[in-house]
């Protein structure tokens, strides 16, 4: 009986010891099992990109209409909202002033004339009786020192009628540029202060102007090619009709946003587009032929990085840190960190880490 139990426990224990290494086994077994996932490989190829960009519109050219002369304004000469001409009148402001400073300037004239012929005379007369040794050098002398500051007091004095004739003929205000003229700010009556004063304002907006801002490192790129071309997008959806041109790139980069201000230009011939209005400027160019891109599942963002899963030859995931550019219908352009053949994970992201051996499926 005592060797019976001996033997009975001894099978219980050798069960138990089976028992126990088969689920290690197990758990050794799920523990090793490889993450399945899918991935895309990268093959060079040739895109064509839209990138949009806010814009804002602005006349050609855009003038506040001031007055530089103070006076009450007496006419208005063109309707408002008018397309007027360069060089056509638009305002009048009250020439009473000027006309009596002109007058008071040209008896100035006539005074400084009158004394100048005097000057003239006394001159002469003692030049030729110097000649004569009836008078003394120094006579002579403040003679001809009078004969020239009545000289120049006449200069003054024209100058000074010459000024009051300018302030007349700029009573009447007139076109700088041709253009549209908007709604004025004042009426018949109110009063108008030289150089201050607002009276309306002129624009031309054909061509109009669209201004973006690009990122420094790729504004250039943009104005190197003829393949790259601008539409624009109203706010209302809708594409507009013609292609603009890059008229200029500032030369200075926005220190706060690390951009450059890039200016374009459109026709505008019917006026559909008007200065103030805002945009989207759409950017339509080609790749190069070897550009990669990957879907844009594929990437992690994490702290600001923007990141990739990469397999490698012994199926070892690796991370890449990208430069991602915009987005070709499901496709992310991909500027640096992924080159043609690797293969990136796509599906099962969440599922790997760094350094892990991974089943492709």
């Amino acid at each position: 009986m005592h060797r019976f139990r001996t033997i009975t426990l001894w099978l219980l224990a050798c069960l138990a010891a089976a028992c126990g290494n088969k689920k290690q086994q197990q758990q050794g077994g799920f523990m090793m099992m490889k993450p399945t996932v899918t991935v895309y490989e990268v093959k060079p190829a040739g895109y064509v990109v839209t990138e949009n960009f806010p814009a804002t519109l602005t006349g050609n050219v855009i003038v506040d209409i001031k007055s530089d002369v103070t006076g009450f304004l007496t006419a208005i000469l063109t309707k408002d909202g008018s397309v007027v001409k360069e060089g056509q009148a638009l305002y009048e402001v009250d020439k009473s002033r000027s006309e009596a400073s002109y007058d008071q300037a040209g008896a100035t004239v006539r005074q400084a004339e009158a004394d100048l012929a005097l000057r003239q005379k006394d001159f002469e007369r003692y030049s030729n009786l110097l000649k004569q040794d009836a008078i003394s050098r120094q006579t002579v002398d403040q003679a001809e020192t009078a004969l020239k500051t009545a000289q120049a007091n006449l200069a003054a004095a024209q100058a000074a009628q010459a000024r009051a004739g300018t302030d007349i003929n700029h009573a009447v205000l007139r076109a700088p540029k041709a253009g549209k003229i908007g709604i004025a700010l004042l009426r018949v009556g109110d009063l108008v202060v030289a150089g201050q004063t607002v009276i309306n304002t002129l624009v031309n907006e054909d061509p109009i102007y669209a201004d973006i801002d690009l990122p420094q490192n790729r504004a250039n790129d943009f104005a190197k090619t003829d393949s790259v071309h601008f539409f624009l997008q109203t706010p209302d959806g809708q594409q507009y009709g013609q292609e603009g041109k890059i008229l200029l790139v500032n030369n200075v980069v926005d220190a706060k946003t690390g951009t450059l201000r890039t200016r374009l230009t459109f026709p505008n011939a019917k006026g559909d587009l008007k200065s103030g209005m805002t945009a989207a400027v759409a950017v339509h160019y080609p790749t190069p032929a070897n550009q990669v891109a990957i879907p844009a599942k594929a990437i992690v963002e994490l702290l600001g990085e923007v990141k990739a899963y990469v397999v490698d030859q012994h199926n070892v995931v690796q991370i890449r840190n990208i430069e991602r550019g915009p987005v070709v219908d499901s496709l992310l352009i991909i500027r640096s960190g992924i080159q043609a053949g690797d293969r990136v994970v796509v599906d099962g992201i969440q599922k790997v880490h760094q350094g892990d051996t991974v089943n492709i499926k």
